[in-house]
């Protein structure tokens, strides 16, 4: 027995009016728009301030008053003529959006970062919704309990940084809200991301024939890369028990955890020992896989990195590549951290081999500045990745006009309603040029050095020569606990957050030069703290420590 439908006018007439609430007007939109920058404007001023973990500004001798560096040809003032840490640094109005008589200062009565959760929680979704100054009041709160990336003393683990015009990327993206992974639902914004990701291969020396997509990060772009791996190389699930992958001891820990997402939990996997110069020692890669086929295994995938996190060393692409060829195996490469440095004319050499490698992991939000949430994947034959990947729509989408020649990124990936990716890389590219970013990591490679050099020569400190911009330094012939130790008191005041690391056994204070923020007068600043930590320990006279 069917019901009867009954329709009440008045009642979706009522629904209709609460519905055009979410229509805003350009007034309302300009109006939450310019309230909205002007947090931002107050939290980058405030980036200027305090230090890379909290609302806490460091005592004053380290903003721009620490004494002069003397190391001859490399001494800074740091005075009047500072540099100041990029254009966006921009000055918070009087009419600025406060966050209540209960916001969190940034003076010697600020409250901690670490508070409990009863004062952390946001503000709740309620049935009726409040203010735009209510809601903009409780999001600045973010920026009381987070660790600042962009700050120019964050020195640790692989800072992500954004511009601007990335910002105002994804602006546009979400308010233009364009269905990006299908040619026949916006062409152009498809060929957006495939422009993005052709550079990209191009960079690398891939051929044309290259297929990619843009995707959440280093980790998804490795999981599709090793899909596609794992769909040309082990195409029968009951071989997964058998199959080998081979890491490094310094492969990051992304690619390991991607087997499970796979379905390949059982399989294999070997971490190869590094040599003296920490990159994967080929000999030994060699002999595990020797004995792994003489054991019936079936090894498939080798993944060597250009830019490990611990140290920025470089795998030795070429000779890995040889061995994988020799075995029928997949090579992979990470280049999430160090890839971008591929535009550096004094770095290129590291990537040499890495045009042969079957696919490419790489991190538009660490080299090109883009926001957080921004990976690449490439695979040098792009039939290999659509065959994983391609969409077979349902019948509700039987009417859309298809064209096999176009390929679209939904069969490029696992993703189907993506967020569109696109302009928060390329409007920065577009804006700034390729030189502007070009020029900013060579300046990180060049800081690198700068702070390696000047460590060398520091009695009671063993510094490691830097490959990229990563420099690890430690306290020779003294315990773990008086490295850390060290660490503490270089950071004590919180001008610079840098962390340890572990490497072949040995434990490092490590220290990443990425911030686009981050110049020579942070360095040098930064030197005055080792130099000064180290006499306040007060160790015995040693010679001088050379690099290790």
């Amino acid at each position: 027995m069917s019901s009867e439908v009954v329709f009440n006018l008045e009642y979706l007439t009522r629904l209709e009016e609460s519905a055009r609430t979410l229509e805003s007007t350009p007034q309302q939109r300009s109006e939450m728009m310019f309230k909205a920058q002007r947090e931002v404007d107050a939290y980058l001023e405030q980036l200027s301030l305090d230090h890379p973990t909290g609302w806490v500004i460091p005592p004053k001798e380290t903003q721009g008053q620490d004494k002069l560096v003397q190391p001859g040809q490399y001494q800074v003032q740091s005075g009047p003529n500072q540099v100041q840490s990029g254009p966006d640094r921009a000055q918070s109005g009087p009419d600025r959006v406060q966050s209540g008589p209960d916001q969190v200062q940034s003076g010697p009565d600020q409250v901690q970062s670490g508070r409990g959760p009863h004062e952390t929680e946001p503000l709740p979704i309620q049935e009726n919704g409040v203010s735009i100054d209510e809601v903009l009041r409780d999001f600045s709160r973010i920026g009381n309990e987070m660790e600042r990336e962009g700050h120019p003393g964050h020195m640790a683990y692989v800072p992500g940084n954004s511009t601007a015009p990335a910002a105002i990327g994804d602006f546009l993206a979400a308010s233009f809200n364009p269905y990006s992974l299908n040619v026949a639902s916006c062409r152009r914004a498809v060929k957006m991301q495939q422009m993005i990701v052709q550079w990209v291969g191009r960079l690398f020396g891939y051929p044309s024939a290259c297929a990619g997509n843009l995707t959440s990060g280093g980790t998804v772009a490795t999981m599709v890369a090793m899909t596609t791996a794992r769909d040309h190389k082990v195409p029968r699930s009951k071989d997964y028990s058998r199959s080998v992958l081979y890491l490094s001891e310094l492969t990051h820990d992304g690619v390991a955890k991607c087997l499970s997402t796979l379905g390949m939990r059982e399989a294999v996997v070997r971490k190869v020992p590094v040599d003296d110069k920490y990159r994967m020692d080929v000999n030994i890669l060699r002999k595990f896989i020797e004995n792994d086929v003489q054991n019936n295994l079936l090894p498939f995938l080798v993944v060597a990195t250009t830019g490990t996190t611990d140290v920025g060393s470089v795998d030795p692409v070429p000779a890995i590549r040889a061995v994988a060829t020799q075995y029928n195996m997949w090579l992979h490469v990470d280049a999430c951290y160090g890839g971008f440095f591929v535009l550096c004319n004094s770095a290129k050499h590291l990537f040499e081999g890495v045009e042969t490698a079957d696919s490419i992991a790489v991190d538009p939000h660490k080299g090109l500045y883009a926001p957080f949430g921004t990976g690449l994947v490439l695979v040098r034959n792009g039939t290999l990745l659509r065959n994983s990947n391609t969409r077979q729509h349902g019948n509700y989408m039987q009417d859309q006009l298809t064209n096999p020649e176009d390929w679209n990124p939904e069969d490029l990936t696992f993703e189907q309603s993506a967020h569109f990716r696109a302009p928060r890389v390329l409007l920065p590219l577009q804006l700034y040029g390729v030189a502007t970013f070009r020029d900013a990591l060579q300046e990180k490679l060049e800081l690198a050095k700068y702070l390696y050099l000047r460590l060398k020569g520091q009695a009671h400190i063993q510094v490691v020569e830097p490959v990229l911009s990563t420099v690890l330094f430690r306290i020779p012939g003294v315990s773990d606990n008086t490295n850390r130790a060290l660490l503490r008191e270089i950071t004590t005041d919180g001008r610079f957050f840098i962390t340890t690391t572990t490497v072949k056994g040995v434990l490092y204070l490590r220290v990443i030069i990425f911030c686009y923020r981050t110049h020579r007068q942070d360095v040098d600043v930064f030197i005055n703290k080792v130099k000064d930590a180290v006499v306040k320990m007060e160790l015995p006279e040693v010679e001088f420590c050379h690099a290790g």
